[in-house]
């Protein structure tokens, strides 16, 4: 579906380590908590689409926030790891191989030293 092979050869989960140096690499990250979880704070230059929303037309879903896994990788955070597991299986099985999700959520990135923005 997105000009990507159906085999992966990338981990599904990432600590916040690797995730920081794919995200400077130009990997696009999704946070898929709630409005009122991401009112509290963002990893900055992430965008909100909630895992509801990704139940759908993924790429649809993906078009209409101007991601494009074809042209890199594309991470998902939530709180604690969880839903943004859920997440990143949703969007390999829709053919984004590189999909990752973030260990620890947003909980790690600020424990490990990551800023958090305000919407």
């Amino acid at each position: 579906m997105f000009g990507i092979g159906s085999s992966s050869k990338h981990p599904l989960d990432i600590d916040c380590k690797a995730a920081q140096q794919r995200l400077q690499q130009g990997a696009r990250m999704i946070d898929v908590r709630e409005a009122h979880e991401v009112a509290h704070g963002m990893v900055p230059g992430s965008v909100h689409i909630p895992l509801g929303t990704l139940a759908g037309d993924i790429a649809a879903v993906l078009a209409r926030h101007s991601i494009d896994p074809a042209a890199g990788d594309v991470l998902c955070i939530c709180a604690s790891g969880g839903r943004s597991r859920h997440a990143a299986m949703a969007l390999r099985h829709a053919g984004c191989e590189t999909a990752a999700s973030v260990m620890g959520g947003v909980m790690s990135w600020a424990a490990s030293g990551g800023t958090l923005t305000r919407r």
